[in-house]
């Protein structure tokens, strides 16, 4: 049996626009409260993640920075939604060398996706 090239890994072309949540960001660095009320958090590259919006309503002092910033609302609403179907198509296409346990499924991956751009743009306003 031959591999087909690529089989199996995402290809990323150029900066990827990320859209994640409080939570994701939580447990993918192995955050916690005691960490983030250490100090001030800088978020660099954020894109259009929720964590800053979040971890500042929950009292702490978080900045976000990425050069996605210079782009107004509208436009940061529609790169990301473009970036959020692009990405969801490549990890179909490799959605079973994947462990789903995080997220549950692919679907509930893009519907996280969506949400926590949608916060940010609700707060960025």
């Amino acid at each position: 049996m031959s591999l087909e090239k690529n089989q199996g890994v995402y290809e990323q072309v150029g900066v990827a626009m990320t859209c994640r949540s409080y939570q994701e960001y939580m447990d993918m660095f192995a955050l916690t409260t005691e960490l983030l009320g250490r100090g001030p958090i800088l978020d660099v590259g954020a894109g259009a993640s929720s964590f800053t919006a979040e971890a500042n309503r929950l009292g702490y002092m978080a900045t976000a920075v990425d050069p996605l910033y210079e782009m107004d609302s509208q436009e940061i609403h529609v790169r990301g939604k473009q970036e959020i179907i692009e990405s969801t198509e490549k990890l179909a296409r490799i959605a079973s060398t994947l462990r789903w346990d995080y997220y549950g499924s692919l679907d509930k991956h893009q519907q996280n996706r969506e949400a926590s751009l949608e916060h940010f743009l609700q707060i960025s306003k």
